[in-house]
């Protein structure tokens, strides 16, 4: 059953001093000129913005994802952050959800993408601290490094799913969490004509580490953050292995490497693939993180259900399963050690997560992702996902080391007896992973931290710590547009098997896109607990107030920060491989009273006819009033809201009646 869901005009307002008696007079005089004439009902449907006719969305055997005449399209888009975390620091940020999605979807200021994808985070649905908002351990830290850091690592845990029965939220939670703040963006979309990736953005921060000498807090030993124990509290792997145990760190890494070395000892030689037919290694004793997987069935059996019957709709199941990652190439150089980690990951782990949603929604469009960051692409030559309809995602960022080696696509062959293929520049590549499924790259990004710093209004910001939100710090690094976007965006453009959401159009989560354009009162303040929503409840006068008023102008960064130049290649790509009807022209409607209409939904038809970006009872006067001027009688496609070709009183009933 198709949901119907509540529609967001923005932030309530002021209604001009007008007093509500004199709306329902006028409305009231317009009605009763009406009266036997009859009403129509509905809104009907304008010109709008973006794609105008949505289709479900499918794979083709020559793996793009096609329409249902099966034609190509390339998705192509940007990722906006949670809209609960938009929505309760909108007088941080500057703007909610709804008008973040109405900002990057408006043709009139250049923005053309096809796709907007939309994180539903466990830590704002359960409303957990941010889980990255400690120290960091360096030079600059010297608390870290003195191991007197237990309080605020303790703010650096991610979301644990036993926090509940099923996961890190409760099913109320989740409903209310969709209600609230999802279900407005998810329709935004719609009438925006863009896609809406529902991503199930379950990830786990990379914690700042011990020393590997028993420095660094709690888990000083461990010298990088994914060798941290699986049942540590500040890790959320996907899988443990049973050989060493869950008190051990469930990385590829410490297993391969802990295993070779207690080999060479007791055997004097590598590891031999007849070795894993003896039963006598970790290689195919891996087991999946139940907790996980509970969880995101929770997510999706209320989720995909909700959501089902929208076809412009795209489930991204799984953000990031994170560490075991699975490293190395697709044949040779021992690549049969991973090979039954793989299994368990599609057995145990994305199988039962696509089978919930399956259960609701046969026909939507899924962009599963895969181990090792969603960087473990090659494993799909070994078995592909058993599901229809599915693409596979892959993320990358300018810190990364392919990256560095702009060696994104690996046409380098790394298999046979050389036993290449095990280095990051060659294994977090694509490895070819377009010959089994369409590749969507849901996300990629670069900021540089010197020229962010030097240029922002958050003076004297160190960008690559915890107040703005740092969601992927490995998008901070000393590369640019010319050094990675251009090139990177290039590589990707070269093969419509490949489709690309940038992230993040944001002021706060980095990789930004924009930078605030307003007066920042405070760059720094303290969250209690290192949680917005502990703060909102105990002292909401720590947050400070930028924009009082949502919504407040953002920029856009430029070069060689990645805002600009993902817009114009938006804006160069709009119609290419977009084979569904579109409105990329804003409609040109002439001034009423010195004022210009606007259009609040993208439905075509402008509502909002004084122009102060509500729809209130001030435009029901003003539509009164003006209804036979020829700025309306010219335009009457723009405000004939009953569809009966003419502006007229049954128009202006409709609108109060909206109102």
């Amino acid at each position: 059953m198709r949901r119907d869901y509540s529609r967001s005009t923005g932030e309530a307002g002021a209604n001009d001093g007008l007093s509500r008696r004199r709306f329902l007079s006028a409305a009231g005089a317009a009605g009763a000129l009406t009266a036997g004439a009859g009403l129509a009902g509905g809104t009907a449907a304008g010109d709008g913005v973006g794609i105008q006719e949505f289709e479900r969305l499918r794979v083709s055997s020559d793996n793009r994802i096609v329409d249902g005449s099966g034609d190509t399209f390339v998705m192509r888009g940007l990722s906006i952050p949670d809209p609960k975390r938009l929505a309760i620091t909108k007088e941080v940020r500057g703007k909610g959800p709804t008008q973040l999605v109405d900002t990057v979807t408006d043709p009139s200021d250049g923005w053309y993408p096809r796709v907007v994808r939309v994180p539903a985070q466990p830590t704002d649905i359960g409303e957990y601290p941010m889980g990255h908002t400690g120290p960091r351990y360096g030079e600059d830290h010297p608390a870290v490094q003195d191991g007197d850091v237990a309080a605020d690592r303790a703010r650096q845990r991610p979301p644990q799913p036993t926090e509940y029965e099923e996961g890190a939220f409760t099913r109320d939670q989740l409903l209310t969490y969709l209600e609230e703040y999802y279900d407005d963006v998810v329709e935004r979309c719609r009438e925006r004509g863009v896609y809406c990736i529902v991503d199930f953005h379950r990830h786990w921060h990379e914690q700042p580490s011990g020393d590997g000498e028993g420095n660094g807090g709690p888990e000083g030993s461990a010298g990088a953050e994914n060798h941290l124990p699986y049942d540590s509290e500040y890790t959320n792997y996907w899988a443990y292995n049973d050989y060493y145990g869950q008190d051990e760190p469930a990385s590829w890494g410490y297993v391969d490497d802990s295993f070779r070395n207690e080999y060479r000892e007791r055997h004097g030689d590598v590891v031999p693939e007849s070795a894993l037919e003896d039963g006598d290694t970790p290689y195919d004793q891996w087991r999946v993180n139940q907790d996980l997987v509970d969880e995101a069935v929770l997510f999706w059996d209320v989720v995909a259900e909700r959501y089902a019957d929208e076809p412009h709709v795209v489930f991204e199941p799984y953000n990031e399963p994170t560490a075991p990652g699975i490293w190395g190439p697709v044949e040779g150089c021992a690549a049969w050690k991973q090979r039954p980690l793989w299994d368990v990951f599609v057995d145990d782990f994305a199988t039962p997560i696509m089978d919930t949603i399956r259960d609701h929604a046969p026909d939507t469009l899924l962009l599963m992702s895969v181990p090792g960051w969603c960087q473990s692409t090659q494993a799909l030559h070994w078995r592909d996902f058993e599901h229809e309809t599915v693409a596979v995602t892959w993320h990358n960022y300018a810190g990364h080391s392919v990256s560095t080696e702009a060696n994104w696509l690996n046409d380098t062959d790394y298999g046979g007896d050389a036993c290449n293929g095990w280095e990051p520049e060659e294994s977090q590549g694509l490895q070819n992973a377009m010959d089994v499924r369409p590749v969507v790259v849901t996300e990629f990004g670069w900021q540089n931290p010197e020229y962010t710093r030097r240029n922002s209004n958050y003076r004297g910001l160190n960008v690559t710590q915890a107040p703005l939100e740092t969601r992927c710090r490995c998008g901070l690094s000393s590369h640019s547009t010319a050094s990675y976007g251009a090139p990177f965006l290039d590589a990707i453009e070269s093969d419509d098997r490949i489709s690309w959401i940038a992230w993040c159009a944001d002021v706060r989560w980095q990789p930004s896109m924009f930078r605030a354009d307003f007066p920042i009162k405070s760059a720094f303040f303290d969250l209690i607990n290192g949680s917005w929503y502990d703060t909102l409840e105990e002292s909401p006068d720590l947050l400070p107030k930028h924009c009082p008023d949502p919504p407040c102008e953002w920029e856009l960064w430029d070069h060689p920060n990645m805002g600009e130049y993902v817009k114009q290649r938006l804006a160069d790509h709009r119609g290419d491989e977009v084979p569904f009807p579109v409105a990329d022209d804003a409609a040109s409607v002439d001034p009423i009273d010195g004022a210009t209409p606007t259009d609040p939904d993208g439905d075509g038809l402008y509502e909002d006819v004084n122009g102060n970006g509500e729809v209130d009872y001030a435009d029901v006067v003003s539509y009164f009033n003006n209804m036979e001027e020829p700025a309306m009688t010219d335009n009457a496609e723009y405000y004939d809201y009953n569809d009966n070709d003419e502006v007229d009183y049954a128009d202006l009933v409709d609108l109060f009646q909206q109102v």
